[in-house]
Order: structure tokens, then C-alpha cells, then sequence
């Protein structure tokens, strides 16, 4: 009984504490594009020869093919185009890779992809299509210097007196099985499956 109460109690405060904003309040330091089927999910942009993020800040193009560097002159508009020094250079978009995977890209209006000139950070059009790559990056996870953003967020909640580190996965699994266990003993078992954080389909 007393173990009911304090668990019951336990779910009740972490459900009010995202209610109200106070747990987990997280923004990842770039933007993350889901494409049009809501199957695939990334944050990599994937160029001929380097990979880049968006900044969630400023709309800036972040290279993180190595040391993390904003590229000044550039912006993505809400649109996804892809402006340098004022003039639009192409756009960002989910195509198919050289791995049947859906990645994000930059590419020209034409559809190839754009490289990114090693000295300047110049962009300019290839003859390459996203389907001449395979191991396109994703998960900006993999590459972003700063690992504090993919770290596993925690909150404390009390149990019973204790203080109790919870992280989203068992807040996951605690509001998944109040929304199992329910009076009447009916479980909920369908609805559509759900995104992780990253992810890609095969085309």
C-alpha cells in the first residue's frame, strides 16, 4: 500500500512538473526537419563534402564536419532556402542517398548537391546527386562538439522523503503504463507509431 501511494504520488508530480514547464525544458541548439511522410527525422545537412547543422538561434548554417564553425554569412529561412551573403543558394530537403535512405540535403534548384569551398566556405553546385553518397549524417549527436545537448535530461522528484533522479525514458515508461493500467483493465494498444529523436525510412 505504501508502495502504491508513493509511486501514484511520484507519477502525479512529474506529470505536474511537465504541465508546468519546470522539467525537461530543453532546446536543442539546432533545428531538426522531419520529411514530408513524417517518417524521417534529421538535423544533419549533408553537403558533397561536409556536413552542417542549423542553429535554433540565429538561422545561421553551423559546419560540424569537425571544430564546430558558423558560417557568417549564411541564413534558412522558414521556407528552408538557403541564403549566402543575400543571394539564395539552393534549399535544404529530404532525397533518397546511395543507401536507400531518406537524408537531408543541400542542394541547388537544380537538385544537385552543394559542396562548400574548404578555404572560403564559398558554396557552389556540383553535378552530384544525394544518391552518388552513402553514410550520410543524421543525428547531430554525432557531431556536435558541445555533448551537453544529447545528454540524458533528469529531474529530481521526491519519493516518499527520498530524492529521486528521474530521466525521460522512465518518465516515458511511468505515463505509458498509467495509460495502460487503467480502471476496467482495457489497455491501449493501438495508434500510430511514434518518431524517435533521429531516425530515417528506406526509400
Amino acid at each position: 500500500m505504501r508502495f502504491s501511494t508513493c509511486a501514484s504520488f511520484l507519477i502525479a508530480t512529474i506529470a505536474m512538473s511537465l504541465i508546468s514547464g519546470e522539467a525537461l525544458a530543453q532546446q536543442d541548439p539546432w533545428n531538426t526537419y522531419t520529411d514530408a511522410t513524417n517518417v524521417s527525422r534529421c538535423a544533419v545537412i549533408n553537403a558533397a563534402n561536409a556536413e552542417l547543422v542549423v542553429s535554433s538561434v540565429t538561422g545561421q548554417l553551423v559546419l560540424v564536419s569537425a571544430t564546430d564553425v558558423t558560417l557568417e554569412d549564411t541564413f534558412v529561412d522558414a521556407d528552408n532556402f538557403v541564403f549566402f551573403e543575400g543571394e539564395s543558394i539552393g534549399s535544404i530537403g529530404f532525397a533518397a542517398d546511395g543507401d536507400g535512405l531518406l537524408s537531408l540535403w543541400w542542394l541547388t534548384l537544380t537538385g544537385t548537391v552543394v559542396e562548400i569551398d574548404s578555404l572560403t566556405a564559398v558554396p557552389s553546385a556540383t553535378d552530384e546527386t544525394p544518391s552518388d553518397f552513402t553514410d550520410a549524417g543524421c543525428d547531430a549527436c554525432d557531431f556536435w562538439d558541445d555533448p551537453s545537448p544529447c545528454e540524458e535530461p533528469t529531474i529530481t522528484v521526491p519519493l516518499c522523503g527520498v530524492d529521486v533522479p528521474v530521466t525521460l525514458p522512465m518518465i516515458g515508461l511511468g505515463l505509458g503504463v498509467m495509460g495502460f493500467v487503467q480502471p476496467g483493465g482495457r489497455g491501449r494498444r493501438n495508434g500510430a507509431a511514434r518518431l524517435g529523436r533521429w531516425g530515417r525510412s528506406r526509400v
